[in-house]
């Protein structure tokens, strides 16, 4: 019998929800009903616990899962969401959108995804004389590198002649930036907004591929979506020459196999293309910013032969994927005991600046600390930077991935720290924590052209024993690479 929810909390209702339908089937429509007004409620606090609650726990979690079942579920979840979202004076726009693509309901949304699941990936696909190819980005920068970017290494290679033009945020333009061929179309997608703000970049992506579009004919263009955020995972069109969209269903595609996911974007390009290319993740930084890292890393590698890891603690706004407070502090202390040089960078926002700092006091006890920021980073001194077991970055992502490139180490959390170092070559050490799934774990492992250690965090795995593997997985990769 199903639990009543009134006056339940924003994340009692996914609870009772993803339980009651893992337990019997059921769909419970009301509990998607009531979540979607808490989190369009004009109650900003409300909203946004039921915004959180609705993505993190429930959007997120079936995304993760990796499994055809939970896409079926994700569907329909969100079209009811959708639908909610249209029929509110705030989302006019969306809905009159959606009704110039002819989807007029939430049956129309799922017909539509459920199509897009079972069609050829080579269907409908231009084959010559292609001038223009437009990537959506995944959003997340570290889905960018794993998958965003083995898309357009292999688009490059199979329409050499087309311009590459990738639609996201502003950031990517620092990990890409310093491929000639690409054309970046900024579009912000606010992770941290309502739903309704969500939903409302897609108008944006409309707008581009209707601009980047004109002009051309059918066989002279090409969007691909590498099941995107700014469609919703593909359930809102972008255009509706859909024999001109390509959709990559990753969280589905490669069901049966534990291959990570840059190599199964890999393996459906081939089908798309009908030929086999072996093509791996990979950066694009820019010249300025190689530079940069190069010239502090010669310096440091002229005044020690201690070797170089850098080290991330990001989580992407996800505690679940850190490790107890202790962790972090001890790792970067035992690492340079143990004789290397660390580059830490601090990361964005308060919570990330307090752990930094934590790592930064306990370093200081025990070695030199300098500070590191754009402005000073070549003006510091080789007598200053040479002789520091700690540097901590505060600046960015550009230049972090430049320096992750030229260190002979990366330790991180799961986040985009170690999908850099993978396709920049640079051997990694992930430390996995706050998966859902053995199928998320497989997935998200860094595929490139660098060996990863995965060191897998059981809640009840002790933090001391996580360290120690950490720190073994540590040097047995700077044994192997120095």
């Amino acid at each position: 019998m199903s639990k009543p929810l009134d006056n339940a909390t924003p994340d009692e209702i996914v609870t009772e929800f993803l339980s009651e339908f893992r337990a019997t089937g059921n769909y419970r429509r009301e509990a998607v009903a009531q979540l979607m007004a808490l989190a369009t409620s004009d109650h900003a606090g409300t909203a946004e616990w039921a915004t959180r609650a609705f993505f993190a726990s429930l959007i997120e979690w079936l995304a993760d899962s990796f499994s055809p079942a939970n896409v079926a579920l994700y569907n329909r979840v969100f079209a009811q969401a959708i639908e909610h979202c249209r029929r509110l004076p705030k989302g006019r726009a969306i809905d009159e959108a959606l009704n110039r693509f002819g989807l007029r309901g939430e049956a129309d949304l799922i017909s539509r995804a459920e199509a897009l699941r079972h069609r050829r990936a080579d269907a409908g696909l231009p084959k010559a004389g292609v001038r223009r190819v437009i990537a959506l980005s995944r959003v997340t920068l570290g889905a960018d590198v794993a998958i965003t970017s083995v898309i357009i290494n292999r688009c490059e290679h199979e329409f050499p002649d087309a311009e590459m033009i990738l639609v996201g945020g502003r950031k990517a333009v620092e990990l890409f930036g310093g491929d000639r061929r690409i054309t970046f179309k900024e579009i912000a997608y606010r992770r941290g907004g309502m739903t309704i703000e969500r939903l409302l970049s897609w108008l944006d992506v409309i707008e581009v591929t209707r601009e980047l579009t004109a002009g051309l004919s059918s066989d002279e263009w090409l969007v691909i979506d590498p099941d995107s955020r700014l469609t919703q995972l593909g359930l809102l069109p972008v255009t509706k020459a859909e024999a001109n969209y390509l959709f990559f269903p990753s969280r589905e595609y490669g069901a049966a196999t534990a291959q990570p996911l840059g190599q199964l974007t890999a393996a459906w390009l081939d089908e798309v293309f009908a030929a086999s290319q072996p093509t791996l993740p990979r950066l694009s930084l820019r010249r300025a910013d190689l530079d940069a890292a190069s010239a502090l890393v010669t310096q440091l590698r002229q005044a020690s032969k201690r070797p170089i890891v850098t080290v991330n603690f990001g989580v992407g706004d996800n505690p679940a994927k850190r490790i107890g407070d202790d962790f972090e502090p001890s790792l970067v202390a035992e690492l340079i005991q143990q004789g290397a040089t660390v580059i830490l960078d601090k990361g964005a926002g308060a919570e990330e600046t307090r752990r930094a700092d934590a790592v930064i006091a306990r370093a200081r006890r025990m070695t030199t600390v300098v500070n590191l920021t754009e402005a000073d980073l070549s003006d510091t001194s080789e007598g200053e930077a040479g002789g520091a077991g700690l540097l901590v970055w505060d600046g960015r992502i550009g230049v972090l991935a430049a320096l992750i490139a030229n260190s002979d180490l990366y330790i991180g959390y799961d986040s985009a720290g170690q999908h850099i170092a993978a396709a920049a070559g640079t051997p990694c050490v992930d430390v996995f924590a706050g998966y859902s799934s053995a199928y998320m774990l497989n997935r998200w492992r860094p595929a490139g052209r660098a060996a990863c250690d995965l060191i897998v965090v059981e809640p009840s795995r002790p933090v001391a024993e996580i360290l120690s593997a950490t720190l073994a997985a540590a040097r047995e990769r700077l044994a192997s690479s120095l």
